[in-house]
């Protein structure tokens, strides 16, 4: 059903703070793996510019609204979110660059933890084909297992039972 609350009004600004105060409680996780080549985009799609008015890219973009969401509304200290970001074979290592040079976009480094995503199968079609590697056929395709990986990840990492 749900309920409608109009912008600015003072329900909304409530809803709006109560989910700040929450925010401090949760855990970001950012899905990773892909690369930006069917957007016409040599690199990781994380470094992709969010906007053209700043140049961000979207990492920077996202880490800068956790860094928004990490300040106390009543001034007192900042907490400290923790952004797990699921990458693959293809992304990994850029991604970990990319965090180093930009000293981790203003975040602490102890906060962000930078998980490999396992690979799965690949199906070819809608009929659950397993697609074949286009460089040899007698190979089963595998591609990173993105949004459904993540609870084995946290799992297996330790970092569910940590946080």
């Amino acid at each position: 059903v749900g309920e409608r609350i109009a912008y600015g009004d003072d329900r909304f600004s409530a809803f709006e703070e109560r989910g700040r105060r929450e925010a401090r409680d949760a855990i970001f996780v950012l899905v990773a793996g892909g690369l930006g080549e069917r957007l016409g985009f040599p690199g990781i799609k994380l470094n992709i510019a969010a906007t053209s008015v700043t140049g961000w890219s979207f990492l920077e973009y996202y880490c800068r609204g956790i860094l928004a969401l990490q300040q106390s509304p009543d001034g007192g200290a900042p907490a400290q979110i923790p952004l797990v970001v699921m990458t693959s074979d293809d992304t990994h290592q850029a991604t970990v660059a990319l965090f180093e040079e930009s000293a981790f976009f203003g975040l602490a480094q102890e906060q962000v933890h930078i998980l490999k995503q396992e690979k799965v199968a690949c199906l070819s079609d809608s009929s659950a084909r397993l697609a074949r590697d286009p460089s040899d056929a007698a190979r089963v395709e595998t591609k990173p297992h993105g949004h459904g990986d993540v609870h084995a990840l946290l799992h297996t990492s330790g970092l569910a039972r940590r946080f």
